[in-house]
């Protein structure tokens, strides 16, 4: 039997909520979400998942009910926040860690700052360089900067459902592929975690560490195995970082999809489960042997 919560755990003097699934006494999963975003956003893994691990998808701090942190958030924070909560849960076990986007940029940095906690990597659309779309730095860049100031935060939450309509349109095509499988009600689901009243200052705060997290040049020291998943029409995380990603880490399995944007686990539900089941099937001796032979450098 399998158990579903919501937990409060304390890292640091820092409070955080996890939503757990799965066994506790199974191999810890660790799910990370984006920017404007919540655990849902990794919410279609955990059907398959939680059979096999203790999922647990985490609310970062400033996000869904974790309270922002007393200091500016940056990417090596949450890292290292998150390494608290493993050290933690799961001592004497190396975990399993899931980023989706800016979640994707704070795995890698965990990866970098404590390989020894992490076993593997499965990565959604993971903002490698932190310098976002074109799309995204012109729509959203200027909003997000006013936001950070409390004033303008608490104006923009106080008509947002007078401006929704107008920003669905805008930001709709920068989220969806065109022939896009995500359902109207997961879409509505992800759309209120970005408008969450009060995170002005730490969707700004995010904004600015994703740039100043730049893994461009880093990423050939991790030597996890890695699953990457891209969106073919991905208008938020510009596929230039892909590029980067597979020059700097030539053994990651990098799976690219058609008709894909920025939300795999939503717009390609089945295909993506599919492309992670096979890769956490992979027992971590094979990891060893396909090393040996120069196919995987572990």
């Amino acid at each position: 039997m399998t158990e579903s919560s919501m937990t409060l755990y304390e890292i640091n003097n820092q409070p955080i909520y996890v939503h757990e699934e799965g066994r506790k006494r199974e191999q810890v999963l660790i799910l990370i979400h984006g920017w404007s975003s919540s655990w849902f956003s990794l919410s279609p893994l955990l059907p398959n998942m939680r059979k096999r691990y203790r999922c647990m998808a985490v609310d970062l701090p400033g996000y869904g009910k974790t309270p922002r942190p007393p200091e500016r958030i940056t990417m090596d924070l949450y890292a290292d926040l998150l390494a608290g909560l493993v050290q933690q849960v799961s001592k004497d076990r190396q975990v399993v860690l899931a980023g989706h986007s800016m979640g994707g940029m704070i795995a890698l940095i965990m990866a970098l700052r404590h390989p020894d906690l992490v076993e593997r990597m499965i990565l959604l659309a993971p903002t490698i360089t932190g310098n976002l779309s074109l799309f995204i730095n012109l729509w959203s860049y200027p909003i997000t900067m006013l936001e950070r100031f409390f004033v303008v935060d608490w104006i923009v939450s106080l008509f947002e459902s007078q401006l929704a309509w107008a920003t669905d349109r805008i930001m709709r095509p920068a989220s969806l592929a065109v022939k896009s499988g995500m359902s109207e009600e997961d879409y509505h689901r992800l759309r209120g975690d970005a408008r969450h009243g009060g995170q002005g200052k730490t969707r700004a705060e995010c904004y600015w560490g994703m740039r100043e997290g730049n893994l461009r040049g880093k990423l050939n020291k991790i030597k996890k195995p890695t699953l990457v998943i891209w969106g073919l029409e991905d208008n938020t995380v510009p596929l230039r970082d892909a590029s980067v990603m597979a020059d700097e880490m030539p053994k990651a399995d990098m799976r690219f999809m058609p008709n894909v944007s920025h939300w795999p686990q939503f717009e390609a539900r089945e295909q993506t489960l599919r492309y992670v089941d096979g890769f956490l099937g992979r027992p971590m001796n094979l990891f060893k042997v396909l090393s040996s032979t120069g196919a995987w450098q572990e």
